[in-house]
């Protein structure tokens, strides 16, 4: 079997008509209609979001702010009142029914001035009783000392009388011993006035020590009624001070901001009659945001607004506690008030809680707190457009608010945006 040679042999589809060969668009058709459903799809969802997120907006009606670098100055606004920093109640001292009113609120008096007159029946009854006894210690004291004195006398009258007959008896007694010895006088009336002699020496004796007990017991006598006498005069001042003090009087001079008390009023004993305060010496009561009470403490430099003037003052001290959103910072004054400050004054006050150096800042968006993070419109560099973007806040001020993260300087955003446009992502300035 013979083999053609391999150059020889004609391929099976020679001495046929060539295929017809399709553009390349009809090849692809599918593909191309798929991606033109694709293509009108994306415009149509592209034209739906730019109708729904794209507002026609005029620039001119926009509050627009510029970030800034450099130095920050954070401030806190507050709101509150003058108060005087020394001021107390005056407490009733005892029970008793208001008599006399002699004061009013606003008027200023001095120390020891009346203010309130109570009546206390029984109060004045004890005080007169003890003024009673008192007198009647006293004449006790008088007739003690009197019939002390008295018996005293006596006994030294008693004494000296001893002494004379004690020198006639001794007289006797060395004129019998001389006349004994002669033999004139018995033995018998010698050792008689002697034996008298002797007896007498010993009574006189006694006597003096019963001069000398007399006087230490009359002392020890007088001694304890002394002291009877000064307790009831203890006692007896104490009750007039108690009716004294019926009379309420200033214990410092100030103003009268309260009086409590009415004519013919039952008050008892501690209850608050009138309050006093001394205006010359004022603080401030500030109310300030819980939000911004965090940056604030001890110490920072405050300015005190009046309405009639400025004056600066250092936080004193800082209210634990928050109530109505607010938190309370008390405030000591190192300025003079204007004249004509007086308490209960309302007041704005600026806290100065402190400077930032090399910082991004800029005007406070509407809505905006510190250290939050929240979308606002960027203005575009060609400012036909503004585009909201994730921007990081940090600490606050008063105007200005410190930016961290989003924006930089010399960016412009949109500070206060309509409540229309408020869903929108892009606005169209014009």
């Amino acid at each position: 079997m013979s083999v053609e040679p391999e150059s020889l042999r004609v391929p099976p589809w020679e001495g046929h008509k060539p295929l017809p060969q399709h553009p390349w668009w009809r090849r692809h058709s599918g593909w191309i209609v798929a991606g033109l459903i694709a293509l009108l799809a994306g415009a149509g969802w592209a034209w739906q979001v730019r109708t729904r997120n794209v507002a026609q907006v005029a620039l001119s009606s926009l509050s627009i702010g510029t970030v800034e670098h450099g130095t920050f100055p954070v401030r806190v606004k507050a709101t509150g009142k003058l108060f005087p920093a020394q001021s107390r109640w005056i407490a009733a001292p005892t029970t008793g029914v208001v008599e006399q009113v002699w004061v009013e609120p606003g008027e200023r008096v001095r120390r020891g001035a009346p203010l309130v007159t109570l009546s206390n029946p029984q109060l004045a009854n004890s005080a007169q009783s003890a003024v009673a006894a008192l007198a009647a210690a006293k004449a006790e004291l008088i007739a003690q000392q009197q019939s002390e004195q008295s018996a005293v006398l006596n006994e030294r009258s008693t004494i000296a009388s001893m002494k004379v007959h004690l020198e006639s008896s001794a007289m006797h007694v060395a004129a019998d011993r001389k006349l004994a010895a002669e033999g004139i006088v018995g033995h018998f009336q010698y050792a008689d006035e002697k034996l008298r002699y002797g007896l007498q020496q010993k009574q006189l004796h006694l006597e003096e020590q019963r001069l000398t007990r007399l006087k230490s017991g009359n002392r020890a006598l007088l001694r304890a009624e002394r002291e009877r006498v000064e307790q009831q005069a203890v006692l007896t001042a104490l009750r007039e001070s108690e009716l004294a003090k019926l009379t309420v009087r200033a214990p410092v001079g100030g103003q009268i901001e309260e009086i409590n008390a009415q004519m013919g009023q039952q008050v008892s004993l501690g209850a608050d009659l009138a309050r006093i305060s001394s205006p010359d010496a004022l603080m401030a009561q500030l109310h300030v945001s819980q939000y911004s009470a965090a940056s604030v403490k001890p110490g920072l430099r405050v300015s005190i607004d009046t309405h009639d003037g400025i004056v600066a003052g250092r936080v004193l001290r800082i209210d634990p506690t928050v109530k109505g959103g607010v938190v309370t910072v008390y405030v000591r004054l190192t300025g003079t008030p204007p004249a004509g400050s007086r308490a209960n004054e309302s007041v704005d006050a600026t806290l100065r809680v402190a400077t930032l150096h090399h910082v991004d800042f800029v005007a406070r968006p509407e809505g905006v707190a510190s250290g939050k993070k929240v979308r606002v419109f960027v203005v575009t560099a060609k400012g036909t457009r503004a585009v909201r973007r994730k921007v990081r806040f940090g600490v606050g001020s008063i105007h200005r608010i410190e930016v961290l993260s989003g924006l930089h300087a010399g960016e412009r955003i949109v500070l206060s945006v309509p409540s229309a446009y408020r869903d929108e992502q892009v606005l169209e300035l014009h």
